[in-house]
């Protein structure tokens, strides 16, 4: 692993690396034998804060660079959401860490380490390797954060730390994991390869803080050592895993860091559980859900390893909440987006402008394509009767038991 991390840092420094908040964020992954079809399927709801504008670029290839598909939200580093030729997919949730130091090599990375795998992973495990080699070399500036990678053979958790330590598990092929924000890798093997990578000083760091103590605390668990206390104790992710693990497991905890589900995936019960929330509170708002107020996009990853990887990777999105959104199928295929999604004509002058160009948004973009979409989930923006009336008949829909969301989204939308 030490040679292969050395040599991809010399290859990262050769390609050049330039140098944020945590928001809520939601996901999971399906390994190819928990699922119905053999796909590897990888789920995310990009939940932030704020005036978030969506855009989508498709990168060509190049000597530089592989082809991707750049699902990108100006000014926000980490938020944009990719798919690459090979279907190595990235998207990341916000995970607090309690370290406080944490070292540096310049200014570090961050966002530079999602458009990295983008433009050169070629597999999930090439993925996790490219990760582990920023993080030591230069140093993640972030507090924390998990990272869920994944290709047609297989998906991956990678949890970074701020400064120089990171750890990686992989997702069963038979089992399900689900991830709010805050770390669910416990158990770390890093004698066994083919499931674990990560800084080979994670335990003894940890002890030399006086996060994990051996003799008290028993078997190292990697988020109790370095997760943020307040993180792990939160309501809101707390809710939010529990609706996920109810869906999948029929239970309130299964209780490690993957799970074998009472019943294979589907591609419909990835959309099912990304549009999961709890009953509307008293103004109106989804909170402690994992579809909620800050949604801003919804993915699915279809990755089907017996097909070519032009047809048979799939980024499925839904552009804005998911429980009232239609999820529009990208191919990986795809040279060219349509016209119109983004709001420059080339992605060189959006990779540009990225993060200078980005207060303001609907002011200066009023015409972008975008704000239909968000306009037509924002009770707040436009409290229309239709709206109100939706929200009413929600309201009382989310108390029922069992909850048909396909049919209550049928019959509103």
């Amino acid at each position: 692993m030490k040679k292969i991390l050395s040599s991809l840092a010399v290859l990262l420094c050769a390609f050049g690396l330039v140098s944020a908040q945590d928001y809520n964020c939601f996901s999971v992954i399906a390994g190819r034998n928990a699922t119905v079809d053999g796909s590897v399927l990888m789920a995310h709801n990009e939940d932030d804060h704020g005036e978030q504008m969506l855009n989508i670029y498709v990168v060509p290839e190049s000597e530089k660079n592989l082809r991707y598909i750049w699902c990108e939200f100006p000014g926000m580093e980490v938020a944009d959401v990719f798919m690459n030729q090979y279907g190595v997919s990235v998207a990341s949730n916000g995970c607090p860490s309690r370290e406080d130091k944490g070292e540096l090599t310049g200014d570090g990375v961050l966002y530079e380490i999602r458009t990295s795998i983008a433009r050169y992973a070629r597999t999930a495990r090439e993925a996790v390797v490219l990760v582990g080699t920023m993080v030591e070399t230069f140093g993640y500036r972030g507090s924390g954060r998990s990272y869920i990678v994944a290709d047609p053979t297989e998906g991956w958790v990678i949890s970074v730390v701020k400064g120089k330590h990171w750890v990686a598990q992989r997702v069963p092929d038979d089992k399900v994991m689900t991830i709010p924000n805050y770390y669910v890798i416990g158990y770390v093997d890093l004698e066994d390869e083919e499931n674990f990578a990560g800084s080979e000083d994670i335990v003894d760091y940890a002890i030399a803080r006086g996060w994990y103590d051996p003799a008290k605390d028993g078997a190292f668990s990697f988020a109790k050592a370095y997760a943020s206390p307040k993180s792990l104790a939160s309501d809101n992710n707390q809710s939010r895993h529990r609706e996920a693990w109810d869906y999948f497991f029929g239970m309130e905890h299964p209780g490690e860091f993957a799970s074998t589900p009472r019943k294979k995936v589907s591609l419909r019960d990835m959309m099912n559980v990304l549009s999961l929330h709890e009953p509307l509170d008293a103004e109106g708002h989804l909170v402690n859900s994992i579809c909620n107020d800050n949604t801003v996009l919804s993915t699915i990853f279809q990755l089907r390893p017996w097909m070519d990887f032009d047809l048979g990777c799939v980024m499925w999105n839904a552009m804005g909440h998911p429980c009232c959104q239609t999820f529009v199928p990208w191919y990986a295929g795809i040279t060219q987006a349509p016209e119109g999604l983004g709001r420059f004509k080339t992605w060189q002058e959006a990779e540009k402008k990225h993060m200078t160009d980005a207060k303001d948004k609907r002011k200066n973009y009023p015409d972008h394509f975008y704000w239909k979409f968000a306009d037509n989930w924002d009770p707040t923006r436009d409290p229309s009767a239709e709206q109100r009336e939706i929200l009413r008949e929600r309201k009382k829909f989310e108390k029922e038991t069992p909850r048909d969301y396909n049919a209550f989204i049928r019959k509103f939308y």
